[in-house]
């Protein structure tokens, strides 16, 4: 793994490089979820959840020994108490390249929690954030970062050469399961990325046993007191807050947006007219899912976690509202932030083997765009 993982930083900078760099006066953006939609303020509140139903009805869904439960502690970290924090979101589409918003794809969104106060992970490349990235899809695509360097490097080759872009297509040829996966993926088109629902697909630890080794880099077993991943679920704005259904882009909106030719960006221009109504204000409940038997895979993240079998329970609301999207300060801002799933507390340690991939490369790409933009980075304040 560890050789895996210094192949994909040298791959990654020599992509930018290709992307971005020497006489090429494109302007560097992402090299994964390269366009952004928008980026808008919100506020994200925890709430004073009732701690002993959760673990009630833990206890009911895992084998957990009494002593096991009972180290359980839920309310730390961002949960620790209830508060309302400011945040940065960003909405974004998840290709390699900016691409028109007719073409399949997955949509992410990015949640930067403002003033979270704690021990940091040792990764962090901010002081007082929380970094919350999530997708409207519920795994992804790739089991092993072997596999994932396979692909990125088939990825890489196409961008050299014309050519070689049939190397993407052996490579999914090659791989079968993962092709189904990406084009199950990119079958979604959501009406509104403002009512969409969104998973962090990768697994995160809640809490830290007392002889825990911080410079294990979670290659050797590595035994927490629980395990979780996030979710966002669009609600109604208004009591009682009701699950909203999810709707998509009209087939023949969408067939009109490809016979035109024009440039396509539906997402972007839908969350610029939602939110310049005064009135404006979307929702969506904040949640966390545990991991309650072995068979709920933290390192292949091809495997949904079944919520039949381990639902989500709701422990605060992300709330956006009427504001002002539409300005080139807004869009150099979206541009330029920089998101981790090891940005944050230690307590919420990222976990799983593409969790450590993503610690790793993030930084590196994210520090790379920046100097090709020219940007000191600044963490973000609300």
């Amino acid at each position: 793994e560890a050789k895996y993982c210094d192949r994909m930083s040298e791959l990654v900078k020599k992509n930018m490089d290709n992307l971005y760099g020497g006489e090429k006066k494109k302007t560097a953006k992402r090299d994964t979820h390269s366009k952004t939609n928008a980026a808008v303020q919100g506020t994200l509140e925890i709430f004073d959840f009732d701690e002993a139903a959760i673990k009630q009805e833990l206890s009911k869904r895992a084998s957990l020994t009494e002593a096991q439960l009972s180290a359980i502690s839920l309310k730390q970290g961002l949960f620790a108490k209830p508060k309302q924090y400011p945040v940065w979101i960003r909405f974004a589409n998840g290709k390699f390249s900016v691409k028109n918003d007719y073409e399949g794809d997955t949509r992410s969104m990015s949640v930067k929690v403002i003033g979270v106060e704690g021990e940091r992970l040792p990764q962090s490349h901010e002081l007082k954030t929380q970094d919350i990235i999530t997708h409207n899809t519920e795994l992804f695509f790739i089991r092993t970062i072997k596999d994932f360097h396979s692909f990125f490097l088939a990825v890489y080759r196409a961008g050299l050469f014309p050519l070689f872009k049939l190397l993407v297509l052996l490579w999914l040829k090659l791989h079968p399961y993962e092709a189904t996966l990406l084009e199950t993926g990119f079958k979604r088109f959501p009406k509104t990325l403002l009512i969409e629902r969104y998973w962090s697909a990768s697994a995160y630890s809640l809490g830290l046993k007392s002889d825990f080794d911080p410079s294990q880099p979670g290659r050797v077993p590595v035994e927490y007191p629980v395990v979780i991943k996030y979710g966002f679920t669009p609600v109604s704005s208004q009591p009682p807050h009701q699950q909203l259904p999810l709707e998509s882009r009209p087939e023949s909106e969408l067939q009109r947006a490809k016979e035109e030719g024009k440039e396509d960006n539906y997402y972007r221009e839908d969350i610029i007219q939602a939110l310049a109504k005064p009135d404006a204000e979307y929702c969506w409940d904040f949640q966390i899912q545990f991991q309650t038997s072995p068979e709920m895979s933290i390192d292949d993240t091809t495997i949904v976690w079944n919520e039949k079998e381990s639902p989500f329970f709701t422990v605060g609301r992300l709330t956006v509202k009427h504001q002002k999207v539409n300005s080139p300060k807004e869009s150099d801002f979206g541009e330029n932030l920089s998101f981790s799933p090891a940005n944050g507390l230690a307590v919420h340690r990222p976990v799983g083997a593409i969790n450590r991939l993503r610690s790793i490369v993030y930084h590196i790409v994210a520090d790379n765009r920046h100097e090709k933009r020219g940007v000191k980075y600044q963490e973000p304040t609300a």
